[in-house]
């Protein structure tokens, strides 16, 4: 074999060698390298897109959660008003329904009994129209068993009413009765608005854990 017949015969094994081993692994590698930075690229963007969606929903949550606790606010606030005005004239009603027959009572001189009977049902009536007109006018904005509460008082406020106008303490074999009568309608009208105040006292601190839950 001549020189130069070896030596082209040397390049051409070296040439198959490159050829057949080393430029499919430099392809295959670089084919990997650019199939990682593709990769790298299509899960970038996909981070950033969840992350933009995640933002819009947060910023959706805390727009809905501040409405939320606007709109329970302000309901709050209105059946506060209302909780607290049933509440004074509850106790108007029934200062007014004791002192129609009161224990230790005190008469002045200057009026008549016909004079101090017309004064004190008076008073009981104007605080009774009083405590109809918002239970009723504000029923819609406070719950129901409040409403079947202050009822409940009305009637039994009513009766004690009744007894005092109509009844005579001195008529024959009454005066006992009387007096224990008006005992025990005042013992069950101050009952009656205790309870009623304690579901308003409850109903309040409902409203003021959901309110400060929010």
């Amino acid at each position: 074999m001549s020189l130069e017949t070896a030596t082209w015969t040397f390049f051409i094994f070296v040439g198959g060698l490159v050829t057949g081993s080393f430029l499919p692994k430099y392809f295959g590698k670089k084919g990997e390298n650019l199939a990682t930075k593709e990769d790298i690229a299509d899960i970038t963007s996909k981070i950033e897109t969840v992350k933009h969606e995640y933002a819009s929903q947060l910023e959706s949550v805390k727009a809905e959660l501040s409405a939320k606790l606007s709109t329970y606010g302000f309901r709050y606030e209105k059946e506060y008003e209302v909780l607290s005005e049933l509440t004074a004239l509850l106790v108007d009603l029934r200062d007014a329904s004791i002192s129609l027959r009161p224990v230790l009572d005190f008469q002045d001189p200057n009026l008549t009994k016909d004079e101090l009977k017309r004064e004190r049902l008076k008073r009981f009536f104007e605080a009774g129209r009083s405590l109809y007109i918002i239970r009723e006018k504000k029923r819609p904005f406070y719950p129901e068993d409040i409403y079947q509460a202050v009822v409940s008082i009305e009637k039994i406020a009513h009766t004690e009413s009744i007894d005092y106008q109509y009844k005579d303490p001195f008529e024959k074999g009454s005066y006992l009765k009387y007096w224990e009568d008006a005992e025990k309608n005042q013992k069950e009208i101050t009952a009656s608005v205790e309870n009623a105040m304690m579901k308003v006292r409850e109903r309040v601190t409902t409203w003021e854990a959901l309110h400060n839950g929010l």
